[in-house]
C-alpha cells in the first residue's frame, strides 16, 4: 500500500509539473486572424479594411510586412513595442501612401521577445478590385518664388498653382520652415478644395487682413492630397520671404499746421505735418516732394504722379471738391534726400519721420465762402489709413 500511495504522489506531481511548464510555454504570438480575407479598397464601403487581431503572451516588438507573390516585402508595422495583451490593426492596402496592386500577398506578423526568442506566423490576405488611379500632384508651380509681403505694391503676392488628377479627401496646402513651424495657405480661388482639375492659391502672407506674415526667411512650400482609398501624395518647392511685414504710418498727433485760416482768391494756402513710419518695415512713398505747389485746377495725375498700388501719400481735400477724385492734391511722405532707395522706389524706413509741407494757390471760386480743407493719410488702392485730419474752415475771399 506504500509503495502504491508513493507512486500516485509521483503520478500527480509529475501533472502538476507538466501542467505547469505547459502554461509557462505559451506561444509568444498566438490566435492571429484577419478578417475579411479578402478586400477589395475601392471606396466603396464593402470590404474596404482588413481586420488584423493578435494576442501576445508577453513583452514584445512587433513587426508586420507582407510578402507578395515575388517575395516583395512591404512593411506595415516595424519594431513596435508592445506589453502582453490583445491588438487590433486595420489594413486599408494602403503601404507608403501607395495602394497595394491586387494579388495574393502573407501577412506576416514577427515578434521578438526580450530573451530573444522570435516568432514569426503568416497570414494569407487577397487584394482585388482595388482602385486602379493613384491620386497626383503634377505641376506644382510657385511665382515668384521670392516675395515681399509688405503691401508696398511690389512682389506682395504669390501663386501657388498645382493640377490634382482625381478627386481628394483632404488637401492641404502650406510653408514649412526650417525649424518646422507650419504657416496654412489659404483656400484656392478656381475651384473647392479636393476638386480634381487645376488648383491656384493667392497668398500674401495674411498681412491684407493686418495679420504679421511668417518671419523672413525660405520655407519649403507642400502640398499634400489623399483620395477616398488612402492613395496619398506630396508635392514640394521652395519659396523666400524678404522684407515682410505689415506697413504702419501715422499723422503725428492727427494734428496739422495751417498758414492761414483767410486767403484771397487767387492766394496759396499751406499746410504742415509731420509723418512718422510705426511699423517695422519700410513704406513706399513717390512724389512730388513736400513743398511742391499745386493749383485747384491741378491734381496728381496733371502733375504726372499718377495713383499706384501700396503707395502712401499726403493727400489734401475740400468742401465742394468737384474733381470726381478724393484727395486731389498729394505729396510725398518726405523729400528725396530722406528717403530710403531700394530698388529703385523710395520708402521711408521703420522709426523714420518726415515733415510733409503743401501749397495750393486758390485760383477757382470755391461753392461757399469758407469751406472745410483737410489731410488724410493714404495708402493708394488699398484704403485711407487716417482720414479728414484736421478739417478747418478756409474763408476765400472774393
Amino acid at each position: 500500500m506504500r509503495v502504491r500511495a508513493i507512486i500516485v504522489s509521483l503520478a500527480i506531481l509529475a501533472v502538476a509539473l507538466w501542467l505547469l511548464v505547459g502554461c509557462s510555454h505559451t506561444p509568444l504570438v498566438y490566435d492571429v486572424r484577419i478578417e475579411p480575407d479578402v478586400i477589395s479598397p475601392n471606396a466603396d464601403g464593402v470590404a474596404d479594411v482588413a481586420r488584423i487581431t493578435y494576442h501576445l503572451s508577453r513583452y514584445a516588438r512587433v513587426s508586420m510586412y507582407f510578402l507578395d507573390e515575388q517575395g516583395g516585402k512591404h512593411d506595415f508595422r516595424t519594431d513596435v513595442p508592445r506589453p502582453k495583451g490583445s491588438y487590433e490593426a486595420l489594413f486599408s492596402g494602403v503601404i507608403g501612401n501607395r495602394l497595394l496592386p491586387d494579388g495574393h500577398y502573407q501577412c506576416v506578423l514577427e515578434a521578438v521577445a526580450d530573451d530573444g526568442e522570435r516568432v514569426a506566423v503568416q497570414t494569407p490576405l487577397t487584394i482585388q478590385g482595388g482602385e486602379p488611379n493613384y491620386i497626383e500632384i503634377r505641376n506644382l508651380n510657385i511665382y515668384p518664388t521670392t516675395f515681399t509681403p509688405n503691401r508696398d505694391g511690389i512682389n506682395d503676392r504669390v501663386t501657388i498653382a498645382y493640377y490634382l488628377t482625381k478627386e481628394a479627401t483632404s488637401v492641404q496646402v502650406y510653408l514649412l520652415s526650417e525649424k518646422g513651424d507650419k504657416y496654412p495657405i489659404p483656400e484656392d480661388k478656381i475651384r473647392p478644395m479636393g476638386q480634381a482639375g487645376n488648383h491656384e492659391h493667392d497668398y500674401e502672407g495674411g498681412v491684407d487682413l493686418g495679420a504679421t506674415p511668417p518671419p523672413d526667411g525660405t520655407y519649403t512650400v507642400v502640398v499634400e492630397a489623399e483620395d477616398a482609398v488612402g492613395n496619398r501624395d506630396v508635392a514640394r518647392g521652395q519659396l523666400t520671404i524678404v522684407n515682410g511685414g505689415v506697413p504702419q504710418v501715422e499723422i503725428v498727433n492727427r494734428a496739422a499746421q495751417w498758414s492761414s485760416t483767410v486767403v484771397p482768391l487767387g492766394g496759396t494756402l499751406t499746410f504742415t505735418c509731420t509723418v512718422r513710419n510705426i511699423g517695422k518695415v519700410g513704406v513706399r512713398t513717390k512724389g512730388p516732394e513736400p513743398g511742391t505747389l499745386y493749383t485747384t485746377s491741378e491734381n496728381f495725375n496733371s502733375k504726372g504722379f499718377y495713383e499706384e498700388p501700396g503707395i502712401f501719400r499726403i493727400g489734401l481735400d475740400y468742401e465742394g471738391n468737384s474733381s470726381g477724385r478724393i484727395y486731389p492734391f498729394r505729396w510725398q511722405l518726405g523729400r528725396d534726400d530722406e528717403l530710403t532707395v531700394i530698388d529703385g522706389q523710395k520708402y521711408l524706413m521703420p522709426g523714420q519721420t518726415a515733415t510733409v509741407v503743401g501749397h495750393i494757390q486758390i485760383i477757382d471760386k470755391p461753392v461757399k465762402v469758407a469751406p472745410y480743407y483737410w489731410l488724410g493719410l493714404i495708402h493708394e488702392q488699398v484704403w485711407i489709413v487716417e482720414d479728414r485730419v484736421e478739417p478747418v474752415p478756409i474763408t476765400i475771399g472774393f
